[in-house]
């Protein structure tokens, strides 16, 4: 029996494509970002500021990862509503947890490696060598059990690969999802609201309480000498900050669902398009800081407009979506985002290090080859052979079954 998603739901072909805008966004971001900071001159950022609109979505680019959250909860919940539907027991928490270990964690665990073996030493050289040893361990123990995102000294992951603290709420939203996808499925409305009002009050504390948990952070740092602002931070990051995008995305695979089996269910194609429009104006309004919203929650108004467009693009079923999103380019850099993700930070950290003779305007587009072709090497040879492999003990119980 084949495990995941797509055995029991299907394709749902702009999905993927959403994960390459996602991919795409961060990768824009932290070019920006990383280049600016380290002082190069670079036309293409250059040329990016005579274009405001197209400037503000790059620099806000990590929105790309509330993206890939919303994506998460929208198919990952989808098996427990589907079950239900049919009258079925809930999907297997061991089939479940044995399908996300093989997704992400060869290819993270090989980051790691990449990471700890060579990025370090090639950016840090003699210096990383005569780092303490047990920040190092710590730092390894910690990225290797998903809980880097707990503190300042493992949440950037030594500065190598600020992008990693995601993993960490994933995982942490993996582990949880079987307890609460069952809440969903019996009473949706309350789980909910539950998952939003602990999304709000975690990102309100974050900003004017939290005191034990901040003098708790501050004492384990003092060596350090943390600065509050960044115990701050760290604790912005962590998953009941988050809850409220994953439960977003399941409720909106709930609702699909339904959808799904309405076939006479299609909004006219005119209307479709200016809902588009309309999610993709509240997003730029969004990000120009355009929405009255508290700055606590600033994070929430272009997570809704984020929604609406997995919606539209789930829902879809014109030429146009399915070409654009479905096959091409951005179907492309969404089978291999992954990879992606795990590799863009340290290797335009590298590139900028060791790549600066390169000429100014071939810099963006080698940069991007070289991340592609890295991301394909790691799709096809480190996630495809474990997604394909099979637990034997798990077709054993099934077998029993």
């Amino acid at each position: 029996m084949r495990e995941g998603v797509r055995a029991e739901i299907g394709s749902i072909a702009p999905i993927e494509g959403l994960r390459g805008v996602a991919v795409l966004w961060v990768v824009a971001f932290h070019y920006v970002a990383l280049r600016e900071a380290a002082g190069i001159a670079d036309p293409w950022i250059e040329a990016l500021r005579r274009m405001p609109l197209l400037d503000a979505f790059a620099r806000n680019g990590y929105l790309g990862v509330d993206l890939f959250f919303l994506i998460s909860g929208f198919l990952l919940g989808l098996p427990w509503f589907l079950h239900a539907r049919k009258g079925l027991a809930p999907p297997s928490t061991r089939a479940f947890y044995a399908r996300r270990i093989r997704r992400i964690v060869p290819a993270y665990y090989l980051q790691l490696v990449f990471l700890f073996a060579l990025v370090m030493p090639l950016l840090h050289g003699r210096k990383y060598w005569r780092s303490d040893l047990y920040v190092d361990l710590w730092n390894a123990a910690a990225h290797a059990l998903f809980v880097h995102n707990t503190t300042p000294l493992t949440s950037g992951s030594l500065g190598a690969n600020g992008a990693l603290w995601t993993l960490a709420v994933e995982a942490q939203f993996y582990l949880l999802l079987p307890l609460a996808a069952p809440l969903f499925v019996r009473m949706p409305r309350r789980a909910f609201a539950g998952a939003v009002a602990i999304a709000l009050a975690w990102q309100w504390d974050v900003v004017h309480d939290m005191r034990v948990l901040v003098d708790g952070l501050l004492r384990l740092g003092a060596h350090w000498q943390w600065p509050e602002s960044k115990v701050r931070e760290v604790l912005g990051i962590q998953l009941p900050g988050y809850v409220a995008h994953f439960a977003l995305g399941i409720a909106m695979g709930r609702i699909w669902l339904a959808w799904r089996e309405r076939s006479e269910a299609r909004a006219p194609a005119f209307a479709r398009i200016a809902m588009a429009l309309l999610a993709l104006a509240f997003l730029a309004a969004s990000l120009e800081g355009h929405v009255p919203i508290p700055r606590e929650f600033a994070r929430m108004a272009p997570t809704l407009a984020l929604a609406a467009l997995l919606w539209l693009a789930a829902t879809s079923r014109g030429l146009v979506a399915t070409r654009a999103l479905g096959r091409g380019p951005l179907a492309f850099a969404g089978r291999v985002s992954y990879s992606a993700y795990l590799s863009q930070f340290p290797l335009l950290l590298l590139w900028d290090a060791y790549a600066r003779d390169v000429p100014a305007l071939a810099a963006l587009p080698a940069y991007l080859v070289l991340l592609t072709v890295i991301a394909w090497v790691s799709r096809r040879y480190v996630e495809e052979p474990f997604l394909q492999a099979k637990d034997p003990g798990l077709e054993r119980a099934q077998a029993r079954d």
